[in-house]
């Protein structure tokens, strides 16, 4: 008698808890209650096949195993396999794949749907989707021919790496018997080879032990048993003939790690205790193995290379400050939890593991810009490690940086309630518009004018933006904005500058309060007048502010703050030059420059849009209410030497950012310098004020 997946399911919950009606029983395990009637026959069958009894379902008992058999009944689901038990269509693809991997030789339909105890129209079915999984997840090619069979093409490193995909992810899902069908399998044609499995079983178990005492660390029991799969197929996979090729850049990195080492002494015990070759691409591979099975929550040691890859961290973290003009609180704890994804992150990387983010297409739309920002600052860690980092591990990387803005209140999430009675269509897009506008994460929330009749305005709402005009007073409470499906600039900066000033205009009824409580004593009997009165100036001054926003160019960010000079500066005479306008105007002091120059000389030239354009700063200074900016165009480019060899600026822009985030909007025109390259080109050709000023004004409005 064969049982499926889902007969097994819920024998086992049965198990677990006794007594559950069958409705009950069918919700806890997500199953329609016909389906388990359906299968209630069939595991009785097989339970008084083995010698069980059956199952027993009452109304007041409800469905129970016979008392003392629990226990046999659980060992005996765990050894399932063959006609015994009926796959899935997950277990099955699975199943073939490991035996594909495993055969020296293709394998036929015939003897692939024997392996499955399946028919042949199922077969060729999963071996389609199977074909597609393979060229998809793992650039391998599963090809077909009626004489030569199945078999998988492409790097035997892709190949290796797919199969400790399959076994990590059901080692991590599935239960005892789904372990059991692998060890079976791979023992199979181990012992197919002449190696015994028990003694391979004890060789591998003391090679894991002798590593775990070589480098003073416990394996997870997850882990371990990873590890020790993994083994048995490089084992199998080299006593085939197979050999990995590594590329000259990733045989020097695996070479470069501490594992390496205790690798190459696995290798040799396995060698010697099992009396096969100790090949040196199988050294290598087990560095990869044992480099990538990190503990969860690494944290950086005082080793060369988790300094050089802590020292890269903090590069990003400072070019996303530069990049966003936020500063972020507590960086050190930011560095620790970059390092704990980005050090296994750059394994996968560089050797093409997956690692597939479920979450990729939800992080990368509901934070646009901070995305795109990591986007910019992880070519950092891409061209010191001399890899290509996907959307993948780029998701993990960006929900880190917003999870460290929204630990600040000018930075946090901002609630924002979306009014419209459009379409779906026209509100995603006008949704989508809104997170492109702005680096502070937004929850948006969709309503229509009925459901905020009823509910009135949530709580924590920062903005209301509506595309259909309220009847009645507009809401006092919240900034409030109506505008079209598609934003225009001017309704553009208006919600910036609402979303990015928490503490700037919005709050009337506050503001009212406050000047009333200031004025109250001196005409207490006027307090109701007063209010009135305070009200209607504030509110004409809010509305002159929502329906006549004056939106700035770069020209007027830079007016009479632009420099050219015609002779060749040092580095650090081309910054005291370039802050001098912002000195001159009392916006900061001279020791604003200084700052720059000294963490240059700590950790180099950090941020730049381009290797000839610097955008330089440091924290804002105390009291700075508005963002600033400079620029200094240079007919000679700077030589910074030992702090930044590959770049040679023509052009410096000194930003000084606020604790209000009112230089966002700066940042927002400066885009523009990067964005039109032939704008660009142009100001970096110039050689004259006059022409520097005229590029700006005409090229970047």
């Amino acid at each position: 008698m064969q049982l499926d997946h889902q007969a097994v399911t819920i024998l086992k919950k049965v198990a677990a808890e006794p007594g559950m009606s069958i409705k009950g029983l069918c919700e806890r395990i997500g199953l329609a209650q016909r389906h388990f009637y359906y299968r209630r026959s069939r595991i009785n069958d097989w339970l008084m096949e083995e010698g069980y009894a059956p199952l027993s379902c009452s109304g007041q008992q409800g469905v129970r195993l016979q008392a003392g058999e629990t226990g046999a009944i659980l060992r005996q689901l765990a050894v399932l396999y063959g006609h015994h038990y009926k796959l899935s269509a997950g277990e099955r693809r699975d199943h073939l794949l490991l035996h594909l991997t495993c055969n020296a030789t293709p394998l036929f339909t015939q003897q692939l749907s024997e392996i499955n105890h399946v028919s042949r129209n199922t077969t060729l079915e999963d071996l389609h989707l199977l074909k597609r999984f393979l060229l998809d997840k793992h650039a391998l090619t599963l090809t077909v021919g009626k004489k030569q069979g199945y078999h998988i093409e492409g790097s035997r490193l892709a190949l290796r790496l797919c199969v400790q995909q399959l076994l990590q992810r059901n080692l991590k899902y599935s239960d005892t018997q789904t372990e059991t069908r692998i060890a079976h399998v791979i023992q199979g044609y181990l012992s197919g080879c002449g190696m015994a499995a028990d003694r391979t079983q004890r060789a591998i178990e003391q090679g894991l032990q002798l590593i775990e005492h070589s480098r003073g660390r416990t394996f997870t029991d997850k882990d371990k048993r990873l590890l020790h799969y993994m083994l048995m197929f490089s084992l199998l996979d080299a006593l085939r003939g197979s050999h990995i090729h590594f590329s000259a850049q990733q045989t020097g990195f695996l070479s470069e790690q501490p594992e390496c080492e205790t690798a190459a002494l696995l290798n040799r015990h396995l060698a010697t205790a099992l009396s096969v070759p100790a090949f040196f691409d199988n050294t290598l591979f087990f560095c990869l193995l044992l480099s990538t099975s990190k503990r969860l929550h690494a944290s950086p040691t005082g080793s060369t290379e988790d300094r050089r890859l802590v020292g890269v961290i903090q590069a990003m973290i400072t070019q996303f400050q530069a990049l966003s003009g936020i500063y972020l609180a507590d960086v050190s704890r930011l560095v620790a939890r970059l390092f704990a994804h980005l050090g296994p992150a750059i394994h996968r990387s560089l050797f093409g593991i997956q690692h597939e983010n479920v979450l990729r297409d939800e992080v990368s739309q509901r934070y646009p810009l901070i995305f795109r920002l990591c986007r910019q600052t992880i070519v950092t860690l891409e061209q010191e490690y001399r890899i290509v980092v996907n959307d993948d591990e780029l998701s993990y990387i960006a929900v880190s940086f917003a999870a460290w803005l929204d630990r600040r209140p000018e930075t946090g999430e901002q609630q924002v309630l979306l009014l419209t009675e459009g379409g779906l269509s026209s509100t995603a897009i006008l949704e989508n518009q809104l997170r492109n506008l702005t680096v502070v994460p937004l929850e948006i929330v969709p309503c229509s004018v009925s459901q905020l009749e009823q509910q009135g305005i949530p709580a924590q709402t920062r903005l209301i933006v509506s595309t259909i005009p309220l009847q009645g007073e507009r809401p006092d409470a919240v900034p409030f904005i109506q505008v079209q499906h598609m934003l225009t600039s001017a309704d553009r900066q208006q919600i910036r500058l609402m979303l990015e000033n928490p503490g700037g205009i919005g709050d009337s009824r506050e503001l009212v309060q406050a000047l009333v409580a200031a004025v109250g004593h001196y005409a207490p009997e006027a307090k109701a007048e007063l209010e009135q009165t305070f009200s209607a100036i504030v509110g004409h001054f809010m509305e002159s502010e929502r329906l006549a926003p004056l939106p700035l160019t770069l020209a007027d960010y830079l007016h009479q703050r632009i420099q050219f000079c015609g002779r060749q500066l040092s580095w650090r005479q081309a910054i005291r030059t370039a802050v001098q306008p912002l000195v001159g105007e009392g916006v900061v002091s001279h020791h604003y420059g200084e700052r720059i120059i000294r963490h240059i000389e700590k950790s180099g030239v950090t941020t730049y849009l381009t290797p000839q354009v610097l955008l330089l700063h440091a924290a804002p200074p105390a009291g700075t209410s508005t963002g600033a900016l400079s620029l200094l165009k240079m007919k000679r480019p700077l030589d910074f030497g030992r702090f930044a060899a590959n770049l040679s600026p023509l052009l410096i822009i000194i930003l000084v950012p606020s604790h209000d985030l009112s230089h966002i909007a700066i940042l927002d025109a400066l885009n523009r310098l990067t964005g039109n390259e032939s704008a660009l080109f142009t100001l970096l050709q110039a050689s004259s004020l006059s022409a520097v000023q005229t590029c700006i004004e005409t090229c970047w409005p």
